[in-house]
């Protein structure tokens, strides 16, 4: 093209109003046009974000839409533009796709600084105390900041999540001498069924009875073994024999993701409901239309493939129970504790919020006569072979495989399917390794 008719082809755009983006070559069908020197709007608009979580780049901005790459929590993308429905349009590694918004966050510039939190903290949507609270942190807790906003408030970011913060209440950090920030605070569960109390002691009235593996907000410690907490919006007591706190855990930042890591370390957000359940058209060893025969539609789709390709060489295979919601979970965890004890309940049983079934993306399978559901007995049979061998093809990994306890801390269960998508999936299966592994976290 000669420089005339270059001119000519962008003054064309100009007229008729079109913008264009070239992210890697002949995006438009245009690679054989040589742009050297001439700016594009991609390279004038382009910034650089992080991801905040294991996250699925898309060939379009929506979840049903094809899935191009997963990067990792960390990982660098550039941002090119936006799209609807709070979607960016990214390039990554010379492929163009979208991401949502909700995982990703401007990259830290030079000038960032870090601050302390010198007492308890609201950190709020907007410079004002008359904003919503995003998120209440505790002392010692370490915000980073990109800039100043008005009237003595800060712009930070906190956990992937950007909001405002008043001065009065952070100091810049200085370095090593700095304390470091506070560690995580511990949930509490209750280990048995648990009254609530007015008062330290078991002659206070009881205000309400949980139910084994309940968590708490535990707010104090009381004399004589007690702990003080608050239970719908009132301050109550109960006793610590009965009390135990899961140093470390963490609730996810990232539940809608079809790799989200649901373990005894990362629980859901309280109450979690995925928003998009369906009911699935697999056969199941009950009739009834439960919640149990529900998986995310993703997750759905491919269950029936799974059980439609098993069909075809020969094996047959019957849901048991897919997705359960908190209320049943706490009610099921609670009936394992009640027969067995919570230590050994803990080993085949998940706490409310931290049950892969929770999500949407787990389902326990078993032969198609229906027997050895959930049992030991189904492991070595020619489904629980079949599955080991196949399931990664549909994207399902055997959740907690033999000679892993340690890592998943839970129990073989040749029949517990979770999906994460053909990619991940077939990596896990070829290296052995388990959901944990695959993404280094506990």
């Amino acid at each position: 093209m000669t420089e005339v008719n270059k001119q000519r082809f962008y003054k064309k755009l100009a007229v008729t109003g079109l913008a264009f983006t070239l992210v890697g070559a002949g995006t438009l069908g245009l690679h054989s046009l040589n742009f050297t020197g001439e700016p594009t709007v991609a390279s004038a608009a382009a910034e650089t974000y992080t991801t905040t979580a294991n996250l699925n780049i898309r060939s379009g901005p929506s979840t049903s839409n094809a899935i191009i790459a997963t990067v990792k929590q960390g990982m660098q993308l550039t941002v090119v533009g936006q799209a609807a429905s709070g979607w960016l349009k990214v390039s990554y590694q010379g492929k163009t796709g979208y991401v949502s918004s909700e995982y990703v966050k401007k990259s830290a510039s030079s000038t960032t600084k870090t601050y302390v939190t010198t007492a308890n903290l609201n950190i709020r949507s907007g410079p004002s105390t008359s904003s919503a609270i995003v998120v209440t942190v505790k002392q010692g807790t370490q915000l980073t900041s990109t800039e100043q906003a008005a009237n003595g408030w800060l712009k930070v970011s906190y956990q992937g999540k950007t909001g405002y913060v008043s001065t009065q209440y952070v100091k810049e950090s200085t370095g090593s001498s700095e304390p470091a920030p506070a560690p995580a605070a511990s949930v509490y569960v209750a280990t048995a069924n648990l009254n609530v109390r007015t008062t330290a002691s078991t002659s206070g009235a009881v205000m309400a009875t949980l139910k084994a593996g309940t968590q708490l907000d535990v707010t104090a410690k009381a004399a004589n073994g007690w702990l003080k907490i608050t239970y719908q919006g009132k301050a109550g007591y109960v006793s610590g024999q009965y009390v135990r706190a899961l140093a470390g855990m963490k609730v996810v930042s990232n539940p809608e993701s079809i790799q989200v890591v649901v373990n005894k370390q990362n629980k859901l957000p309280e109450n979690y409901v995925p928003k998009d359940l369906v009911y699935t058209t697999i056969p199941f060893t009950f009739k009834e239309q439960t919640e149990k025969k529900k998986m995310r539609s993703e997750a759905a789709a491919a269950i029936a493939q799974l059980f439609a390709g098993a069909k075809k060489q020969g094996v047959t295979l019957l849901g048991v129970s897919a997705y359960r919601s908190h209320a049943t979970q706490s009610v099921l965890f609670s009936s394992y504790v009640q027969r067995d004890g919570y230590d050994k309940a803990a080993t085949y049983s998940a706490l409310p919020g931290t049950s892969e079934h929770e999500t949407g993306l787990g389902i326990d399978v078993t032969k198609g006569d229906g027997t050895c559901a959930a049992q030991d007995c189904f492991g070595g049979t020619k489904e629980a072979t079949w599955l080991d061998a196949h399931a990664a093809e549909y994207g399902f990994i055997i959740r907690y495989p033999k000679g892993k306890e340690a890592v998943t801390g839970y129990k073989y269960e040749p029949w517990h399917l979770r999906y994460v998508g053909k990619p991940v999936a077939q990596a896990i299966k070829s290296k052995g390794i388990t959901l944990e592994e695959y993404y280094g976290i506990k």
